[in-house]
């Protein structure tokens, strides 16, 4: 049994890493070759379908389409 504490301090790390993971992302994005991008993009996808192996696939999905559109329009200078 995982106690309520552990898991809000669990989730709490998960987003923290999260914002910074995004942030080094944001930072490397512009300074990538076409070949290098691609490269990160299929590691990505690499660990994205495993993990899709250890949870709930709806959920990960919904994740993927959120996160993606939030990439893409900060990519694009909206928020």
């Amino acid at each position: 049994m995982v106690s309520r504490t552990d898991l809000r301090r669990f989730l709490d790390g998960h987003r923290v890493a999260e914002a910074r993971l995004r942030d080094a992302a944001l930072r490397r994005l512009p300074a990538l070759s076409v070949e290098a991008a691609r490269l990160e993009s299929d590691g990505l996808w690499q660990v994205w379908e495993r993990s899709r192996r250890l949870g709930d696939v709806e959920a990960l999905d919904r994740l993927a389409i959120r996160d993606g559109v939030t990439l893409r329009r900060r990519l694009a200078g909206r928020r």
